[in-house]
């Protein structure tokens, strides 16, 4: 006799250009975790050797393979991925980044893999052979996620994606680790800070796309006006010694602090006053929810998909990109108005509960594999 079908799990590749701290590693760090283990089993695979954030997601029980691409030239890293896949033999592959996307493409179609879902979690950000490279393999796609209204129109419109393939899959937090933070105080002694000085910190890679030197620019204008303002930078970067001597050819070695990477964002975001995030372009900013997250106003350029985070006037300040004088007063603004400042913060957490939490982001999540999994069929195991 032959007992009834019993449905096995969807098994998803996820394909990332690396585990160095970003982005979409935290967005897979937060969702993959809380989606129902009966349902889906994960197995995450770096291209590169880079894998930072490895451990974390093998202490939640997440499968991790790297192909171990450390040079340009390793073109065996194609077959390797070739040979895994078939190994794994995935119902889904999700691929993350450029470079995870169009292997991943190229790939997966050769193998035989049922259902491919990219992702652009970023606008404006590839150049010339990247964008080329995106347009031309986008067709090899079941579907393409994004993370923001903006970044679906952009797709549609710079790359041709057909609105019927785009997912809008906003991000999530947890908010409670950025809840009721009692570290304020060993921070901002840690930082010299005084409690008369307020704290305006940056927390990005520290990369062109990410404005930094208009945002040092401009914090060094807002001193003018107010001497008790400090800045913080957290994050790391190809820019890195550039800033630092922005920084001491403006004469703000004092006042601004570079604390590269750090494994405490709630923390340090606990400490902060304000948030800066100058970047010339975004796809959605996770930077900005966490601010929000933490009670803290945002200062921020209106770019990409940011004014879908950041409301103006109400959660935060929107500038224009590269706009030093503007971003200067919205600084001294803030800094000189603690209602306001405590206005927008309290907001800004209350926006983050509503549409950024992580049951929200693992529903979305869900709802996306669900409609794009090979038919039920192809997923159940007959047992005698």
């Amino acid at each position: 006799m032959t007992a009834p079908t019993t449905p096995r799990r969807i098994k998803i590749v996820h394909l990332v250009t690396s585990l160095e701290v970003g982005g979409a590693q935290h967005n897979m760090l937060l969702g993959l975790p809380r989606l129902d283990p009966k349902r889906y089993e994960h197995i995450l695979v770096s291209i590169m050797d880079r894998m930072q954030m490895e451990g974390q997601f093998r202490e939640l029980g997440i499968k991790v393979h790297s192909l171990g691409l450390s040079r340009k030239t390793d073109l065996a890293v194609t077959l390797r991925l070739r040979n895994l896949l078939k190994q794994i033999r995935p119902d889904i592959l999700h691929t993350y980044l450029l470079h995870g996307n169009i292997l991943g493409r190229l790939v997966g179609r050769l193998v035989g893999v049922p259902t491919i879902i990219g992702s652009e979690l970023t606008i404006g950000q590839a150049k010339f052979f990247g964008r080329l490279a995106t347009k031309l393999t986008n067709p090899l796609t079941d579907a393409v996620e994004v993370n923001s209204e903006t970044g679906g129109i952009a797709i549609a419109a710079d790359l041709g994606v057909p609105s019927e393939k785009i997912e809008v899959v906003l991000p999530g937090l947890d908010l409670e680790a950025f809840s009721d933070v009692e570290n304020r105080f060993e921070i901002r002694t840690e930082l010299g800070i005084e409690s008369n000085n307020h704290l305006v910190l940056y927390v990005g890679r520290l990369r062109p796309v990410k404005g930094g030197e208009y945002g040092i620019k401009s914090f060094a204008k807002a001193v003018g006006a107010q001497p008790e303002l400090r800045m913080a930078l957290v994050g790391e970067g190809e820019q890195r010694n550039y800033l630092e001597k922005l920084v001491s050819d403006l004469g703000m070695n004092e006042k601004i602090t570079f604390l590269g990477a750090r494994n405490d964002l709630p923390d340090v975001l606990s400490a902060a006053d304000s948030v800066l995030m100058p970047s010339l372009t975004e796809g959605f900013p996770r930077v900005a929810i966490e601010a929000m997250a933490a009670s803290k106003p945002v200062i921020a350029t209106r770019v990409g998909g940011t004014p879908e985070a950041i409301i103006d006037g109400e959660t935060g300040i929107l500038v224009e990109s590269k706009d030093v004088a503007g971003m200067a007063a919205a600084i001294i603004r803030i800094a000189s108005d603690p209602e306001l400042q405590f206005r927008l913060g309290a907001a800004a957490r209350v926006r983050t509960e509503n549409h950024y939490s992580a049951p929200s982001y693992v529903t979305r999540l869900d709802e996306m594999y669900q409609r794009w999994a090979p038919a039920p069929s192809n997923l159940a195991d007959v047992t005698i």
